[in-house]
């Protein structure tokens, strides 16, 4: 599952506008699942701060985001199990 958006945001570190992608996976393990965040500004090497605040936050909105759907999904997933396992009887 993955969650990829862009925007264009102005950076006040820079001082101009800048594109913005935020890509956060979220990639289902055996013992849980790992959030994988690849985001990405065209200003990252100009600005040179190591974790941007506005790319932050947005990535913690998408993995909350995706850790609700992923919730949702299992719930409906046992959902269907439980709904077979008395269909054959």
């Amino acid at each position: 599952m993955k969650i990829e958006k862009c925007f264009k945001i102005f950076c006040h570190n820079i001082r101009q506008d800048v594109d913005v992608k935020i890509l956060v996976h979220l990639a289902e393990r055996w013992c849980g699942y790992n959030i994988i965040e690849l985001s990405e500004c065209t200003g990252q090497k100009a600005c040179g701060v190591e974790r941007c605040e506005i790319i932050h936050a947005e990535e913690e909105k998408a993995a909350d985001q995706l850790i609700a759907d992923y919730l949702e999904q299992q719930k409906i997933r046992d959902q269907i199990r439980e709904n077979l396992k008395y269909s054959n009887q």
